[in-house]
């Protein structure tokens, strides 16, 4: 199986807690696993938004040595576009970004490794995953 993880589980994995997320990430091969370029993009966010900046890039630098970033595509898009406007159809949005990783990862069949399963339930036919659990 192939996974993509959600910004949430990656931050877990830096931090090192809880353990069984990082028992599961660390029983995988690198083959396995990637995040998206979205997700990367909430990173740096993160690092420009961070009063400890410098330390959290160093945080971050480290961790994508170890996983795929993947390109948002157009693929990845129309996705998107599909999940935007089907949620705002039932009127239970989630998040633009949250809305981007899900059409992203649905988009080249991955399951997504989340702790945000409240949000990403919504989504139809995203396979997910908690971690935490």
């Amino acid at each position: 199986m192939k996974y993509m993880l959600d910004t949430d589980i990656c931050s877990y994995i830096m931090r090192e807690k809880p353990l069984e997320v990082l028992r599961r990430f660390n029983g995988l091969e690198m083959e396995q696993f990637s995040i998206s370029i979205i997700t990367y993009a909430e990173f740096m966010y993160g690092i420009e938004n961070s009063p400890n900046s410098k330390k959290h890039r160093v945080t971050v630098e480290k961790f994508i040595l170890h996983v795929d970033i993947l390109p948002w595509d157009q693929a990845a898009a129309e996705h998107y576009g599909q999940i935007r406007a089907e949620l705002q159809k039932k009127g239970n949005s989630i998040g633009a970004m949250d809305m981007m990783i899900a059409g992203h990862a649905r988009s080249i069949k991955r399951t997504l490794v989340t702790n945000n399963e409240k949000h990403f339930s919504r989504v139809s036919n995203l396979k997910i995953e908690n971690w935490t659990e």
